[in-house]
């Protein structure tokens, strides 16, 4: 057992690191990393004066592999494997890397809630490249992992509960787990993009977020400096994942993190498209009556208003041909996703102001007309 508080600590920081898949330390990166959150926690260092490095390095990394051999024997008993090298030197990590010291088993309850959750995960057809939800799945049904109990065989023919809409046939989706990972982790990515018109092309970016919207998956991020523009961190880029034709990590290549409130830039709009140089409207819009039910339940956005009695009355005696229709306001940045709204629901739906934004979806009206008249 550890003799002092400073070994209990250094134990915890190299557990989390020998059982991280996604990145590989030899002896001299276990001991960068155990000092520099030593030093964080305010906890002394190992391996002496950093002035004199060669022997910093060499008292430093004796420590490492002493607690590497420590972890290895009673009563932590972790096998850690270092067959893998990196630059001609061994790279530790457990054998069994879903183990860890601080794992415990759980109750039936935890057991089948847990059971509950990953059913529904495995039921979304777009998780299904989660390497870890085949892992957890294992380990939940494990003795060594998190045990099992009575509830073992009902828990292995789940009974579905909940069920997604989602497109089975959908092109792309199987990038979602490896950019799942790649964000989690925090690494620059390299995506092959084909847009429908355009040249295919390699676009380099700090991917932050996958956001779905009309059944499709977005890759929101920022992309690095290139020939077209500068590095902008607050300009923002959205792929379909649909376009993409492969994913790559980018080693060496320091991650920007993000520090934009997504949920409040999307609350902004309709779908995904967030076009700078557009402000902030109002959107008035005539609702069929008959439709009004619908997306009064369903808002068109989330700042979908209904205008009061007196303003109804008021409308109306401005726009005599709309009885049977109900105003309502939307106040948005607009773009692609809300012209499509509109257009989809034509039939119940009429667009008042503004008025550039109404003329300029006629004039695309009146074009399709021409297009679908030619002979």
């Amino acid at each position: 057992m550890p003799s002092n508080k400073n070994a209990v600590i250094r134990y915890m920081y190299l557990d989390q690191m020998l059982s991280d898949r996604y990145n590989k330390y030899t002896c001299e990166d276990l001991l960068i990393k155990v000092n520099e959150r030593l030093e964080e926690a305010g906890y002394p260092t190992i391996g002496g004066d950093q002035g004199d490095y060669e022997r910093y390095l060499k008292s430093g990394k004796r420590v490492i592999q002493l607690d590497l051999q420590a972890l290895q024997e009673s009563p932590f008993n972790m096998e850690i494997d270092s067959s893998e090298r990196l630059h001609g030197s061994p790279v530790y990590r457990y054998a069994d890397q879903t183990q860890s010291l601080f794992s415990k088993s759980l109750s039936e309850d935890e057991k089948r809630l847990l059971q509950e959750v990953l059913n529904t995960l495995g039921q979304f057809s777009g998780l299904d490249s989660f390497e870890w939800l085949n892992d957890l799945q294992e380990k939940l049904n494990d003795k060594r992992g998190f045990g099992r109990g009575e509830y073992d065989r009902e828990m292995r023919q789940p009974r579905r509960i909940i069920s997604f809409s989602t497109n089975d046939y959908l092109k792309g989706k199987d990038y979602l787990g490896t950019l799942f990972t790649l964000i989690a982790n925090k690494k620059v990515v390299d995506v092959e993009y084909e847009p429908f018109s355009g040249t295919p092309r390699t676009i380099r970016l700090h991917p932050y977020l996958l956001k779905q919207y009309n059944d499709r998956w977005y890759l929101i991020g920022t992309p690095l400096a290139s020939d077209e523009f500068p590095f902008r961190k607050d300009f923002y880029v959205n792929l379909a994942l649909d376009r993409i034709q492969s994913v790559s990590a980018v080693e060496g290549e320091e991650y920007v993190d993000c520090s934009e409130d997504f949920e409040e830039r999307f609350e902004d709009i309709i779908g995904v498209t967030w076009l700078e140089e557009e402000e902030m409207t109002e959107i008035v819009l005539a609702v069929k009556d008959s439709f009004t039910g619908y997306i009064d339940t369903k808002p068109l956005h989330g700042s979908q208003m209904k205008y009061s009695a007196e303003q109804q009355v008021s409308l109306h005696e401005k726009y005599t041909s709309l009885e049977g229709y109900t105003f309502y306001r939307l106040y948005l940045r607009p773009n692609r996703e809300l012209y499509n709204t509109i257009y989809r629901n034509v039939d119940n739906v009429v667009l008042i102001s503004p008025v550039p934004i109404r003329e300029k979806m006629v004039n695309e009206i009146e074009k399709t007309l021409v297009r679908l008249t030619l002979k």
